[in-house]
């Protein structure tokens, strides 16, 4: 239980695809993230209060999917004299449960895993271990311009740690969308 992210796996693409001149789309390609929050660890007897950041990468599919890598920081609160845990690469993906264009806003699955590799959007579950799985609920910007969702801001609204519900938690993301120079 040292980290909890994510990023997007298989969606609902009617409901993503044609956000219409009215609605926000849901964006696609490159996108950087960043997480932080905190979470009760009850594994080994008394609950412990773990303070987590992240930040990583992920690439998203015109259909919601997502797939990417973040590396962990994790102390906890109050701190002990021990240094940081640092978990070097974790594999999250995103799965649309729903998406509104009207207001730009959605859910989906998160999961986790240790091992496996993503091929863009797509993940290869080929000697993964899934840590981690929950729901969140994201928000999408109409972006500069109102030229399309250039941000996505997601809260954590259920989670599990290796099956295991985790009672106690606040964890909030944000996704830039990576661009090239000049774009």
């Amino acid at each position: 239980m040292l980290c909890c992210t994510l990023m997007i796996g298989s969606g609902v693409a009617s409901q993503t695809l044609a956000a219409g001149s009215s609605g926000i789309a849901l964006p696609s390609g490159h996108f950087s993230f960043a997480a932080r929050g905190t979470e009760a660890n009850c594994a080994a007897g008394p609950c412990i209060t773990l303070n987590i950041i992240e930040a990583g990468n992920m690439v998203r599919d015109a259909a919601g999917n997502a797939c990417g890598s973040h590396t962990a920081v994790v102390t906890t609160i109050p701190a002990t004299n021990t240094p940081p845990i640092v978990v070097p690469s974790v594999i999250t993906v995103l799965s649309l449960l729903s998406y509104d264009p009207s207001t730009g806003t959605g859910d989906s699955t998160l999961s986790e895993y240790s091992g496996g590799t993503c091929n863009g959007s797509a993940f290869n579950s080929a000697g993964a271990t899934q840590i981690v799985s929950g729901r969140l609920h994201f928000s999408v910007s109409n972006g500069e311009n109102g030229n399309g969702g250039d941000r996505i801001d997601s809260i954590i609204t259920e989670l599990a740690v290796q099956g295991a519900a985790v009672p106690n938690f606040s964890i909030i993301f944000t996704e830039r969308q990576q661009k090239s120079a000049g774009k």
